[in-house]
């Protein structure tokens, strides 16, 4: 009996040594997919990639607001669409369709004695049509000319109207004096004229010769011009 009981409890030995071995090695099975999850590489983001339009570039709009020295005031808004695509390394940094927002910096209406009216604005923002805004810093560079050529701009972006007078101009005067020369003569067979309606009238028309009005600023709607860029502008495209 004894050595009967000795066998079983070995072989009970036995079998409870193998039992952990075995819930061990079922453990090991399990974690091992764990850790080589852990040691995946995990992928990031990718980030925007960012363009920089340098300074001094030259950039085509068309104006959406009309300006005129007569109407507008001083800080008064501008706005533009770009016309063509600026690109950066063969990309698109600016799309056709962008919108440029601007203010009047400086305005002075034309007056007599040949002083012309005098305007500039400055563009401080750009929007893309994806929504992104970004400030600038741009002044107008060039413009297809609405006023032939009266109208003068100078580098810093300050327009300047006409000032001679061309003989168009002088010929409804000339003709003026004529009709009054023949007032005068038809006057004078009457009564009631008198050496003082001669010289106002001649006073009035010289007025208007020797002392005309300087030519406004005008720069309707859907002018085109160029602007060039005062600084850098940094802008955020797709990747």
């Amino acid at each position: 009996m004894r050595r009967a009981f000795l066998t079983i409890m070995g072989i009970c030995a036995l079998a409870g040594a193998g039992f952990p071995a075995r819930s061990q090695e079922t453990t090991s099975q399990l974690t091992l997919p764990h850790r080589s999850s852990l040691l995946a590489p995990v992928s990031k983001p990718t980030a925007p990639a960012m363009l920089t339009i340098p300074a001094e570039t030259e950039v085509s709009i068309q104006l959406l607001s009309g300006i005129h020295t007569e109407v507008n005031q001083l800080n008064d808004y501008v706005q533009a669409s770009l016309v063509h695509p600026v690109y950066v390394n063969g990309r698109v940094a600016l799309p056709t369709g962008t919108m440029l927002d601007g203010r009047i910096t400086r305005i002075q209406m034309a007056g007599h004695l040949h002083r012309a009216a005098e305007l500039a604005f400055r563009f401080e923002r750009v929007t893309l049509p994806d929504g992104q805004a970004t400030p600038i810093s741009a002044i107008i560079a060039g413009v297809d000319n609405p006023q032939g050529s009266t109208l003068r701009l100078d580098n810093e972006g300050h327009f300047r109207g006409g000032r001679g007078i061309s003989w168009r101009d002088l010929l409804p005067t000339v003709g003026g004096f004529g009709v009054l020369a023949t007032l005068k003569a038809t006057a004078a067979k009457s009564v009631s004229f008198t050496p003082w309606f001669a010289l106002g009238s001649a006073a009035l028309v010289g007025y208007e010769v020797f002392w005309p009005r300087g030519g406004d600023v005008n720069l309707p709607p859907d002018t085109h011009c160029l602007i060039r860029l005062n600084t850098p502008v940094t802008v955020r495209v797709p990747s």
